[in-house]
């Protein structure tokens, strides 16, 4: 990769403090790039770009990977002028295709509680099953219920990012655990609160997790983070987004994903009345227009009522 690409990398990552997985995607795009490129990146022009994205286009990339792979060769070519290694933007001059608009992934209400409490659904007289086994379900096998029950509910009570729950440490939370400081995009910080289910589950979980690692004591992360996996490690991003496709499969949502259940923790909120601008600062958003996209949820759910509801609609 061109050296220019590789200190842009280096300073989203050191300067702008994004994540290691937004600086690979960021990697990928650009490498898309450089590779199509004949000549150097700083003597491009918007012709090269827009062969580019025509190349794109023929390739049956989505409108969206086109509009998100344009915004990374923006961003490279705004960083170029800021430092003058360039005078101008050749990027500027194009516009994003258009996208289909897409309605958020969310459950209801009584479907994502039924969600959070499916890995120990089952239990014969509801009584919990040891860390070591699993539990079957009337849809799946469990894999920790205890520890799946405390990460799902707390997903859906704080409505953080999927990275940001991978990150929760035990000193995070307030002394009651009625609050955390999470980090988000660009190493923000925000404060979370936790429902009554999410305490409750949390104290269920806590028993299960120091016995494991009291076995582990030399692990210092694992001793750290929140949530581990069954072998004492902090448990990974990928490893939530699997925990969280393996109860899905049940749902009738084979495709829900982490990022569903801060969906569902905006799109509740907003039906229920709280302020737009809350619902921003409690979901990290930096701009106002990324939340407003829940307001549209709630029209369409409104619509679809009328609809099934009124004797004329």
């Amino acid at each position: 990769m061109n050296r220019h690409f590789e200190e842009y990398l280096a300073y989203l990552s050191g300067v702008r403090s994004l994540s290691p997985r937004t600086v690979s995607g960021y990697r990928h795009d650009l490498t898309l790039f450089d590779d199509f490129l004949e000549v150097a990146p700083l003597e491009a022009s918007t012709t090269e770009l827009r062969l580019f994205m025509a190349h794109l286009g023929s390739q049956d990339y989505e409108p969206s990977s086109m509009n998100r792979i344009l915004a990374a060769i923006r961003g490279f070519y705004r960083y170029m002028v800021h430092f003058n290694l360039r005078k101008d933007n050749p990027a500027s001059l194009i516009r994003n295709l258009k996208t289909a608009k897409k309605l958020p992934s969310f459950l209801f209400p009584a479907e994502a509680q039924s969600f959070c409490s499916s890995p120990v659904q089952g239990n014969e007289a509801g009584t919990r099953v040891p860390m070591a086994n699993t539990v079957s379900t009337a849809n799946t096998v469990a894999l920790w219920p205890l520890r799946d029950t405390a990460l799902l509910t707390l997903m859906y009570s704080t409505g953080c990012r999927v990275s940001e729950i991978a990150s929760l440490k035990i000193q995070d939370f307030a002394s009651d655990f009625s609050s955390a400081i999470v980090r988000g995009k660009g190493n923000k910080e925000r404060k979370v609160f936790l429902s009554k289910d999410a305490r409750k589950t949390l104290s269920e979980y806590f028993p299960e997790r120091a016995s494991k690692l009291s076995h582990i004591q030399e692990r210092a992360n694992a001793q750290k983070c929140l949530f581990i996996s069954q072998r004492g490690n902090p448990l990974s991003v990928r490893g939530i987004q699997y925990i969280v496709s393996r109860y899905s499969d049940g749902t009738g949502k084979r495709h829900l994903s982490p990022h569903a259940l801060r969906h569902t923790f905006a799109t509740t909120l907003v039906t229920r009345g709280a302020d737009i601008r809350i619902v921003q600062e409690l979901l990290g958003h930096s701009s106002l227009s990324t939340t407003q996209r829940y307001t549209h949820v709630t029209e369409e759910r409104i619509k679809k009522l009328y609809h099934r509801a009124h004797p004329h609609g």
